[in-house]
């Protein structure tokens, strides 16, 4: 009984360490295809898989140089949304330089 309970616990740790290597790498997937080809699925697929609390130096290795505004980071499309203004990611940015809110839409201002 207990070694079955071991082996179950053992590949329940290896399940639960392949998916967070998995997460890993499906979201540099995304990143590289988005500084690859600039297109808007990847983009998102970032934006949501990006940990909440991420710091700067873990955006740019992901999705490259950004537009620095100071307090946020923006990366854009080669499109406009409905409004005729610029669609990206904005990467919002608190006093720690970690990310604090996240998102990807029309950038009116």
């Amino acid at each position: 009984m207990t070694i079955c309970f071991r082996k179950y616990a053992l590949l329940f740790a290896l399940a639960l360490l392949l998916a967070a290597g998995c997460t890993a790498s499906k979201i540099e997937r995304h990143a590289r295809h988005f500084r690859q080809h600039g297109d808007y699925y990847s983009l998102a697929q970032v934006v949501q898989l990006l940990e909440p609390g991420a710091d700067t130096a873990r955006v740019k290795a992901l999705l490259g140089t950004p537009i620095d505004m100071g307090f946020d980071y923006r990366y854009l499309l080669d499109s406009l949304g409905p409004n005729g203004c610029v669609v990206g990611a904005v990467f919002h940015l608190n006093e720690q330089g970690r990310t604090d809110q996240q998102w990807i839409g029309e950038i009116c201002e």
